[in-house]
């Protein structure tokens, strides 16, 4: 149940935003942030369990990201979907025609976007695509800008979060919309697989704690002109702090 915050033009010199919780499986293993090897200079984490990534950034400035779209399980044989990002990262397709060759049949539900420097693309297997204009957004396991708690919630955080820092400070303020605990007046009805009712419970905050299942990443991404800043925190069961990653270089 992972959330993607994006701010695509916010202001001059910042044109895109991001700030990103990964939520998974504690015992799922992976990789924290680092620079993978090749001429694309991906810089991401990875999931040692498939061998992709949920978000990462190449050296010039592309993005991409990808959730799971909350649904049970289709039976079947299917792809990871954690290979869509390296697959546009390493790559050189602008975004609507990476997006136009996707074979979402050949996934489970996805939600995925893409960003190649000049345009923002929302696509996925269950939901109708789009390019997105200047403005901020946020994405977790349904639609985008859905009107879920997390979502709605994070979406005001990140407005109010760009509208009162400096760009000096910005990539440690982005933190703090991805730390929030906080739960909605009335339980959210979902139906998980797996899951026990306090622990479909919890998804519907932006940072979710657990023994089993939580918050293993935030990460906050901040593509200027003219360079790139990429920082993760890490979280092991019950939302410990469990180490971070901060990288910065130049665009090529």
């Amino acid at each position: 149940m992972c959330l993607v915050l994006l701010a695509v033009g916010a202001r001059p010199g910042l044109p895109l935003v991001v700030a990103a919780n990964r939520d998974e499986f504690h015992a799922r293993p992976s990789a924290a942030a680092h620079r993978w090897p090749g001429a694309a200079g991906v810089v991401a984490g990875r999931d040692l369990e498939a061998g992709g990534t949920w978000l990462g950034v190449a050296a010039g400035g592309r993005f991409a990201a990808v959730t799971n779209v909350s649904e049970l399980p289709s039976p079947g044989a299917f792809r990871s979907r954690g290979e869509l990002v390296p697959g546009f990262l390493e790559g050189g397709e602008g975004a609507r025609a990476y997006a136009a060759r996707v074979d979402g049949d050949a996934y489970r539900g996805f939600n995925l976007l893409l960003w190649d420097g000049e345009t923002l693309v929302y696509t996925s297997n269950r939901h109708p695509p789009q390019v997105l204009g200047a403005g901020i957004h946020a994405l977790a396991n349904g639609e985008l800008d859905e009107a879920r708690f997390k979502v709605s919630r994070s979406r005001e955080a990140l407005a109010a979060t760009l509208a009162a820092t400096a760009d000096a400070e910005l990539p440690a303020a982005l933190f703090a919309p991805l730390a929030d605990r906080s739960l909605p007046p009335q339980p959210e009805q979902r139906n998980v697989a797996g899951m026990t009712g306090a622990e479909v419970a919890a998804l519907a905050a932006p940072f979710i704690v657990g023994e089993r299942y939580g918050t293993r990443a935030s990460t906050v991404v901040v593509v200027g002109e003219h360079a790139v800043v990429l920082e993760e925190r890490r979280f092991a069961a019950g939302g410990v702090p469990a180490g971070t990653s901060s990288l910065r270089w130049d665009r090529s």
